[in-house]
């Protein structure tokens, strides 16, 4: 008797992410993904129970990995304002937003509709993370004056941001910069 491969989950999802990295996201099938795990496409089949599901859990480390990485860089800095952690996360999520279109979303459109849903909730899930964020640093934020946050609820404040810089980054027309310097005049 020869000896059999053992292969993990986390393994599979592992090679997966690479292959979609170089061929994009369609080219993962259960055939290939399983060749170059060394497995047998039934042993694939034990650890994943369809492609669609393989595909959503590669979009999720996608987008963890992506975001983590922004939320990171972004938050190297010692003590900021909110606004310039905001800028910084714009740029830093700029870029992965940018390798986002060009390597993967070329792939979406044809994807099932439910690998598609479960992708959508997966981002969502990932950038209400980031939200969150946003939110904690315009609550944090001392360089706030008192007359603003009398004012106006940072809560609200830090929501519109973030979907003014998400929008923005999305359409790359730097219209989230405007609000940014708007409210820099008016909170600060």
């Amino acid at each position: 008797m020869g000896s059999r491969k053992t292969i993990t989950r986390d393994r599979i999802v592992e090679v997966a992410y690479n292959m979609a990295c170089e061929s994009g996201l369609t080219s993962l099938n259960v055939r290939s993904v399983a060749e170059a795990c060394g497995v047998a496409t039934g042993t694939l089949y034990n650890h994943v129970p369809d492609i669609a599901e393989l595909r959503t859990e590669v979009l999720q480390r996608f987008w963890s990995e992506a975001l983590a990485a922004a939320e990171l860089e972004s938050c190297t800095q010692g003590a900021e304002t909110a606004l310039e952690y905001c800028r910084r996360l714009a740029s830093a999520l700029s870029e992965s937003l940018q390798g986002f279109k060009n390597a993967w979303l070329r792939d979406l459109g044809t994807l099932d509709g439910r690998t598609r849903q479960r992708t959508m909730e997966a981002e969502r899930a990932c950038l209400q993370g980031l939200r969150d964020t946003v939110r904690h640093a315009f609550e944090m934020d001392g360089a706030i004056s008192a007359r603003a946050r009398e004012r106006v609820d940072m809560t609200s404040v830090a929501d519109l941001v973030w979907n003014a810089m998400l929008d923005g980054l999305k359409r790359r027309d730097g219209s989230h910069e405007t609000l940014f310097a708007l409210l820099e005049l008016a909170l600060y």
